[in-house]
């Protein structure tokens, strides 16, 4: 799958909410541009393509 934005792989204790803090996305944003991601069973190594921003 293309991912528009950057590819963050699992790691242990990585949940989609500190997921985001680190990146400045929200959890909704996380589970639309991954919808094939289960969010109840993340497991390491998995991929998230994490959305880039553009403001203008």
């Amino acid at each position: 799958m293309y991912c528009n934005g950057h590819i963050h792989v699992i790691e242990r204790g990585d949940t989609l909410y500190n997921i985001g803090k680190k990146y400045g996305v929200t959890v909704a944003d996380l589970m639309y541009y991954n919808p094939y991601v289960d969010i109840y069973n993340l497991q390491i190594g998995d991929e998230l393509c994490i959305p880039t921003k553009t403001y203008q």
